[in-house]
């Protein structure tokens, strides 16, 4: 833990001033027992606090002094095995203290891990490793497998269990069957990846170690791939904490981490193979153009999103018609994620445009309903009723909203458009625009709107919901292939899917068709 960076002033003076002094003290005091890590919140000193896998140390050490450079902040390593540091997360939560800020454990595993126990939440994937035999640099004959190794009796060192390669070594040696036979062998074990191979290093009487292959490259020593650890391929991760009180810029060196131009290439010349991030950017940007159903439901997630991470996002909200319409011209580009009011609408832009947003992500559905005055007056029961003579409905333009496309559709297939078509009075751009004109009376007798637009409305309107299965519109949402910010766009995807997000859209009346997140 690093000492507190408040320093305190001589007192001095008596009376009133030495009361006054006094108590300013002990109201310090009071504050500064409330925490025991860096006093730093998203508005106060620039302080972190890393816990970090010991093997990882070399690469995060000279990444961490590039941000400290380039963005002003003060960072603070820990270095431990990566189950020691998951222990750490664990005690610092049951004790009450907020410690560290980021986690970066050897193996993705113990991300997971943490993520389950509830001691992380955003993670990253930055680089990867395997496990290999090292051995001094002028060895001759290296072993071919694990059974040569036993069979020549070589002086072997290991790396606990608690360690990320520990873990893999003895994972890897159980499967091929040489563990029990290697671990009872075993010169020594250590706790960490570095001391097992300073042993190597620097011993005479040790012949080798089981360690990432990065860190036998690092050291100068022998890399021998033995086949028994073929699959024992490892992905480094950086985790924001869930206790951090710094989020914004937890999450700022994590994407510094993963960033091919920042960290990505701190992690090559270290001898890893990088996982490449998005690119760097401070504060990223990402453009968002949503189906104007949605708004309500995602504006505060999305707000929360944007703050939480330091970035920004352009929101363009529309009918899905009017999206898709000037994507397809080009004046603006394609948007780095696309929200619908209908599935069907990122299916058009696909296969209108060659594909362009990757794999979709389903949130919500809400069905068509036509709204009526409280008591239903008219008598409408469905749609064919809307043929009644001198009835005043309103719909939303179907050329630039999918639900008047949808709810045009849908009268269609009753087989009486033609019918009909004269009592649509009313063709608004947005749903809103129906709502206010039904809430004010006089013109119109029924509008054709979303469920979801009118549960507000529940005791003064009465709701008469369509009935076949395609007056159902189901939200989902994508990226662009080609946006600059991947990993961002889906982390706010995910965000958009999680447990809050659905309470968020039920209430006001969407059925939920993402799982929980």
């Amino acid at each position: 833990m690093s000492e507190s960076p408040h320093q305190y002033g001589r007192r001095s003076g008596n009376g009133l001033w030495l009361l006054v002094a006094t108590a300013a003290v002990v109201v310090l005091l009071v504050f500064l027992m409330r925490d025991d890590g860096p006093q730093t919140g998203q508005g106060g000193d620039r302080e972190m606090l890393v816990y970090c896998a010991a093997g990882v140390k070399k690469a995060v050490e000279e990444i961490a002094g590039k941000f400290e450079q380039e963005v002003g902040v003060s960072v603070a390593l820990e270095y431990a095995s990566s189950g020691v540091l998951a222990n750490k997360l664990k005690t610092d939560r049951e004790s009450g203290i907020d410690r560290a800020d980021v986690y970066i454990p050897a193996d993705y595993l113990y991300t997971e891990r943490a993520a389950a126990d509830g001691l992380t939440a955003e993670s990253m994937k930055v680089a990867s490793w395997k496990v290999v035999l090292a051995m001094k640099p002028d060895s001759p004959a290296p072993p071919a497998d694990a059974d040569e190794v036993l069979q020549k009796k070589l002086s072997i060192v290991l790396c606990d269990p608690l360690a990320g390669v520990g873990r893999k070594t003895k994972k890897m040696l159980e499967q091929s069957g040489h563990w029990a036979a290697i671990d009872e062998a075993k010169a020594a074990t250590f706790p960490t990846v570095t001391e097992a191979a300073l042993a190597v290093k620097e011993n005479a009487g040790t012949d080798g170690a089981f360690i990432w292959d990065s860190v036998a490259r690092q050291f100068g020593l022998k890399v021998v791939e033995l086949p028994e650890l073929e699959a024992s391929k490892a992905d480094i991760s950086v985790a924001v904490t869930s206790s951090t009180r710094r989020p914004t810029l937890a999450l700022q060196f994590s994407r510094y981490l993963a960033a091919p131009t920042k960290g990505g290439g701190v992690f090559a010349a270290h001898k890893y193979q990088p996982i490449a991030g998005d690119a760097w950017a401070l504060k990223p940007s990402l453009r968002l153009d949503c189906g104007g159903v949605n708004r309500e439901a995602v504006e505060k997630t999305i707000n929360e999103f944007r703050e939480r991470e330091g970035c920004e996002i352009d929101i363009v909200y529309a009918g899905c018609g009017t999206l898709v319409g000037k994507m397809q011209t080009g004046d603006q580009g394609l948007p780095d994620l696309f929200m619908t009011c209908d599935a069907s609408y990122l299916d058009m832009v696909q296969q209108k445009m060659g594909n362009p947003f990757g794999p979709d992500m389903r949130l919500s559905s809400t069905r068509i309903i036509m709204l009526v005055a409280k008591g239903n007056p008219h008598g409408i029961e469905s749609l064919e009723h809307l043929a009644k003579r001198g009835l005043r409905v309103g719909t939303t333009d179907p050329q630039a909203s999918t639900l008047g496309a949808m709810s045009h559709h849908a009268i269609r297939e009753t087989g009486q458009f033609d019918t009909i078509e004269p009592n649509i009075v009313m063709m608004a751009d947005t749903a809103h625009t129906l709502v206010q004109t039904m809430e004010a009376g006089q013109r119109l007798d029924v509008a054709m709107v979303y469920e979801a637009n009118v549960q507000h409305l529940e005791g003064q309107f009465d709701f008469v919901p369509l009935q076949p299965k395609y007056a159902i519109a189901v939200q989902n949402v994508a990226a662009n292939k080609t946006t600059p910010y991947p990993r961002l766009a889906k982390r706010l995807m995910t965000r958009l899917a999680s447990a809050t997000s659905r309470r968020r859209f039920e209430q006001l009346g969407f059925q939920w068709e993402a799982g929980d997140e």
